[in-house]
């Protein structure tokens, strides 16, 4: 814990931040003169280095604790400039494994951050562009996706369509909540957020990490799906920005970048380029319930914040692998 008192108009609150979005964004608070407060079970199998670098930063402070246990809300302090509820990233693996554990977390924390927070309390919730992927491939839900297309919900029990169900559930709980006055909360639903410090479940360290090892064959599933990614500074930049409109509260608002899709396969090769390796690229069916196709709409977050992305995928790409390369290197 930094030293000294602090003032309550620059104490910031991360709920679930010990993950990578909530790393970066922890460090992003720290630099604008936020003292963060990181609560988090600790035990989701992060990078524990990562978390004990984070935790001796000047001005953050680590507590562990369970969201979905109300003993832990009842022991967190109040008064905070800025509270973030951040579920875990969705790890493909885990969602088909304990889909279970994905809803009841999304749900009892949302539920139990609506009974804690106070009317004054401005609250940013992370939820995902997942929740439009059975409408995507139902063919009702256009891409690039605004936040007014319609929210299509699958066969429950398919894991992925169980997962969008939670976000949507703890989307409509906050986003009503703020509308009824009890807190001020935006939602924001993120779209393929990428780069350093994630897990190498996910796509692109994936990617990265077998570059690294020089994988070959390079297997690459669905080569095919298309994407338009987002560097993780350009969505922090956003969440911020929306924690700082007024007109923001009480809304759900697309995260992401919105230049041309770029395919799974297009963004093997350049990760390839970049490692500099040519092994042979094979190609794989794509994961279940993943979507051919995932872009966000942009236009909403442009009018609320004027914000704009400034890391293209070759830029934000080079940055991501040069970090996996550093760290699987030492």
């Amino acid at each position: 814990m930094g030293g000294g008192a602090v003032s309550l108009k620059a104490r910031a609150l991360i709920l679930g931040g010990a993950d990578f979005f909530g790393l970066h964004l922890a460090r992003r608070l720290v630099t604008e003169g936020y003292h963060v407060v990181v609560v988090d079970t600790l035990t989701r199998g992060r990078d524990r280095a990562e978390v004990a670098a984070l935790g001796a930063t000047p001005g953050v402070e680590l507590i562990g604790g369970d969201l979905t246990d109300p003993a832990t809300w009842a022991a967190l302090r109040r008064g905070w400039a800025q509270i973030y509820l951040l579920p875990p990233a969705p790890l493909p693996k885990s969602i088909d494994s304990d889909p279970v554990r994905a809803v009841r977390g999304h749900a009892l924390a949302a539920l139990h951050l609506l009974d804690w927070a106070a009317p004054g309390d401005k609250v940013f919730f992370a939820s995902s562009g997942e929740v439009y992927a059975d409408g995507v491939e139902d063919g009702v839900v256009q891409v690039p996706t605004e936040e007014a297309e319609p929210v299509v919900v699958g066969d429950l029990a398919q894991p992925r369509s169980a997962y969008a169900a939670s976000r949507l559930f703890a989307e409509a709980a906050l986003v009503h909540a703020a509308r009824a006055g009890r807190s001020r909360v935006v939602v924001g639903r993120f779209y393929d957020v990428y780069g350093p410090r994630m897990a190498t479940d996910h796509l692109i360290p994936q990617m990265c990490v077998r570059a690294v090892r020089g994988d070959d064959p390079f297997l690459v599933k669905g080569p095919h799906r298309k994407r338009s990614f987002c560097y993780v500074g350009d969505a922090v930049e956003a969440t911020l920005r929306l924690m700082e409109a007024p007109t923001a509260v009480g809304e759900i608002v697309h995260i992401g970048n919105d230049s041309p899709m770029s395919t799974v396969g297009d963004v093997a090769r350049m990760v390839l380029r970049i490692a500099g390796v040519q092994p042979r690229v094979v190609a794989e069916p794509a994961p279940p319930g993943s979507p051919a196709r995932r872009a966000p709409d942009l236009a909403k977050l442009r009018r609320l914040t004027a914000f704009e992305p400034s890391v293209d995928l070759a830029d934000g790409l080079r940055r991501t692998f040069y970090w996996y390369r550093r760290t699987w290197a030492s």
